[in-house]
């Protein structure tokens, strides 16, 4: 199976990069050859929420030409495959070709998870054009959704069909359901990720979720998501609580 997913949103904080790094890893647990990719060329942090502070080689090299793309290739102590974007000042002004970026993407073969930029800004055009399916990451608030049916919209104009919505930081009841969004957006919802405490600290040791807490409601709820975009089924062991308390 070799796709290019691009996993986007309308707004900024919704959780998106943590849930592109926790999703590569539960890929490779369904031995899926998964890469993650920080598209944000401006704003890096991709590789900044993984504790890559300093790498001689970026995404912005591979554009270049300078490099084989798989130059760019990081493996993080979880086992993730990482291609960070630099954030140095000096490519700000660069206008990468979209079909190169398809391109050099292409040639990592598997699944490749592209963190895009929040928002609809030249960057994430150039991410929808390379990619070849899309994923829209939104809070269950109506400010956060309002934005995504903006990105859906643009989306379908680019004839990319989105294979749907990420519902993240579920809370209470006192939010927007998935019904409601689906009804909004005119997009399936296809995966409910809880607020989870997990998500902090996991942030602060600079490990994704999935192997700093495997049973934990996130991790669970993104192996879930994982198993839907690749067509297979996911059973959550027995006895989560216990083993998500074991494992602290």
């Amino acid at each position: 199976m070799e796709k290019i997913i691009a996993v986007v949103s309308g707004k900024g904080g919704v959780g998106k990069t943590t849930f592109v790094s926790n999703l590569g890893l539960a890929l490779a647990e369904f031995n899926k050859n998964a890469v993650v990719v920080d598209a944000d060329l401006s704003t890096a942090n991709l590789g900044l929420q993984l504790g890559l502070y300093q790498f001689p080689l970026g995404l912005q090299d591979a554009l270049e030409g300078n490099i084989n793309i798989s130059e760019a290739v990081y493996t993080h102590q979880s086992g993730l495959k990482v291609l960070p974007a630099s954030i140095s000042l000096s490519y700000l002004h660069k206008n990468p070709n979209p079909y190169r970026l398809k391109s050099l993407l292409s040639d990592l073969g598997g699944i490749v998870i592209i963190d895009a930029p929040p928002g609809l800004g030249k960057e994430v055009f150039l991410v929808l054009k390379a990619c070849t399916d899309v994923i829209v990451v939104t809070n269950p608030e109506i400010p956060a959704v309002t934005d995504a049916l903006k990105v859906i919209r643009v989306s379908r104009e680019l004839k990319k069909e989105p294979m749907g919505i990420i519902v993240n930081r579920i809370k209470d009841s006192y939010e927007l359901r998935p019904s409601e969004i689906e009804a909004m957006c005119e997009a399936p919802v296809i995966g409910t990720i809880p607020e989870d405490k997990t998500v902090k600290r996991s942030l602060f040791e600079k490990m994704p979720a999935m192997t700093h807490r495997p049973y934990s409601p996130i991790s669970v709820a993104v192996k879930k998501i994982a198993a839907n975009i690749i067509g297979e089924e996911y059973r959550p062991p027995k006895f989560l609580k216990l083993r998500n308390l074991v494992t602290r």
